[in-house]
């Protein structure tokens, strides 16, 4: 069965849902968004994913005009609508993007105020992208683009203009068709993935980039509160590669995989066993609130999908 999408108050089905060639989010990359997982069927966080929708919106001056019941909608109907599609034991992923609207294409003529659009979609887990990383790690390469500045725009507003961040995955891929990419800021200090926070465990420390230039994930906050309730120290600096090639150990952390293990940085082999003993012990006690292993769920299905 085909999926459906929220579209301006329309579930459709996925092949025909568009959107117009001269809407602002296509036109300056100016498209906020919010992708949660589901756990059980039900969605992870929301609330704290739909608050920072709230203010990127309000950042970028568009929430005045959005009626914000139209943004809940689109996450309701889009669970409601898609939840059938998959196993009772599996969960799923949704996405919920807000742009400014449609406009004239000539980059002269004035701003004029339209009615944002709106839409909805849902998509399976891709387990078999990522499950046997849990035990064998996953490799990463550091990219030549650096990430833009905080000075430019304030980074903890999320949205879909990532061109940085789309040619650092080509050049991890021309690297390593295997590694995701991490980006440096231009100061040579380590930030983020393409998609993803990134955690280090030195001398024996959590530590993970300062927030001035990342995005804040929720999935990052949520590990760095389970480390808290294990006793586990974090803490938030500058990182350089120095630090990464040292490291006893090092992790992903964003909505889909939740917790992803690294097993080599720029060809150097980091950590012993995957996962390791943060890691694991952070995936565990995740995998322990939520009411899923979120490991073998994504083995099994990623098993499965392999047999079809």
């Amino acid at each position: 069965m085909e999926r459906s999408v929220y579209l301006n108050g329309k579930m459709i089905g996925e092949s025909e849902a568009r959107i117009s060639i001269f809407d602002v989010g296509r036109l300056y990359g100016a498209t906020f968004y919010e992708s949660i997982r589901t756990f059980g069927h039900k969605l992870f966080h929301v609330e704290q994913h739909l608050e920072r929708l709230r203010r990127s919106l309000s950042y970028a001056g568009i929430l005045e005009q959005l009626e914000w019941s139209r943004v809940e909608e689109a996450v309701a109907q889009t669970l409601a609508a898609n939840e059938k599609l998959i196993d009772a034991e599996d969960d799923m992923w949704l996405c919920v993007e807000v742009t400014p609207g449609t406009t004239f294409p000539m980059p002269l003529q004035k701003q004029v105020d339209t009615t944002p659009t709106v839409f909805a979609y849902s998509a399976a887990l891709p387990h078999g992208e990522y499950a046997r990383c849990y035990t064998e790690g996953k490799a990463v390469v550091t990219s030549l683009y650096r990430h833009i500045p905080p000075q430019c725009f304030e980074q903890r507003c999320k949205h879909r203009s990532r061109l940085p961040h789309f040619l650092s995955k080509l050049d991890a891929k021309r690297v390593d068709p295997d590694a995701f990419a991490v980006m440096l800021d231009i100061d040579g200090f380590i930030t983020e993935g393409t998609g993803a926070n990134i955690f280090f465990v030195v001398d024996g420390m959590l530590m993970t980039p300062k927030t001035r230039n990342i995005l804040v994930g929720i999935s990052r906050q949520y590990a760095i509160e389970l480390a808290a309730g294990l006793g586990i120290p974090v803490q938030e600096r500058d990182i350089t590669l120095y630090d990464a090639y040292n490291a006893e150990e090092a992790f992903w952390t964003t909505s889909s995989y939740c917790i992803l293990p690294i097993c080599r940085m720029d060809g150097r082999k980091v950590g012993q066993q995957y996962p390791g003993k943060v890691a694991g012990a952070l995936l565990r006690e995740w995998s322990r609130k939520v009411g899923v292993d979120i490991v073998a769920q994504a083995q099994r299905f990623a098993a499965e999908s392999s047999r079809d």
